[in-house]
């Protein structure tokens, strides 16, 4: 329960040297050491209301903390994801052991500028924009799961089905290169990574069921592909 947290968080601030109460205005732990004031805010779970409840306490108190169980997930990329929200937000993170009841300051309240990441990222910031750039239509749908996205990769393997169609059926690598205007559609053919091509001969494919089911399925993107 979320008083469980209270007693070893309030410990630990009063081994620095804080005067330290509860319940203090609705705020469920707060404290002050001189001039600065500390309010942490004790959660079952982090998630969105205590997020909201944290930034709220900021408007007056000068750090701000949330105080929660050490989750089983701490290390995962959602949990991690979390912690970054925090850190841009300025907000402490703070867990305990249900165990041993020891504290560990995960997350300091200090606001981690956007500028830190993005630098971090700058390889992940460029290959969203190659992405982006490289795709010859944009006709993706926000918001949607479990859908077949239209990557530059799937464009590209779109115009190697169409041309090889267009050669008939079966064809060298080497031609449909030529044909769909796509450098690497040896390699399209030879990984099949969506299962549409056959192997015929060295350096020679066909167009398998799969891939005559994808000619009718993506009829209108082709079209579209072939008219830019």
């Amino acid at each position: 329960m979320e008083k469980d947290l209270f007693k070893p968080i309030k410990e630990y601030f009063e081994g620095f040297g804080y005067v330290t109460d509860g319940e203090v205005c609705d705020i469920d732990l707060y404290m002050e050491k001189g001039d600065k004031s500390v309010s942490v805010e004790l959660k079952q779970t982090l998630d969105f209301k205590a997020v909201v409840q944290a930034t709220l306490r900021q408007k007056v108190s000068d750090t701000v903390f949330i105080g929660i169980f050490r989750p089983k997930d701490l290390f995962s990329k959602s949990f991690q994801n979390k912690i970054y929200l925090l850190k841009r937000l300025g907000i402490g993170l703070i867990v305990v052991s249900k165990r041993t009841l020891d504290i560990e300051i995960v997350s300091e309240p200090i606001v981690s500028e956007l500028s830190k990441y993005q630098i971090s990222n700058k390889d992940k910031r460029f290959n969203l924009s190659e992405e982006f750039q490289r795709r010859k239509i944009k006709n993706n749908v926000g918001g949607v799961h479990r859908t077949k996205l239209m990557t530059e990769y799937r464009e590209n393997a779109l115009l190697v089905l169409s041309s090889l169609n267009d050669l008939g059926g079966t064809g060298k690598g080497s031609d449909v290169a030529k044909a769909s205007g796509v450098s690497n559609a040896t390699t399209i053919l030879r990984d099949n990574f969506y299962g549409w091509f056959v192997k015929v001969d060295k350096g020679i494919y066909s167009i398998g069921k799969e891939g005559k089911n994808a000619l009718k399925e993506y009829s209108d993107t082709i079209a579209k592909l072939n008219s830019r």
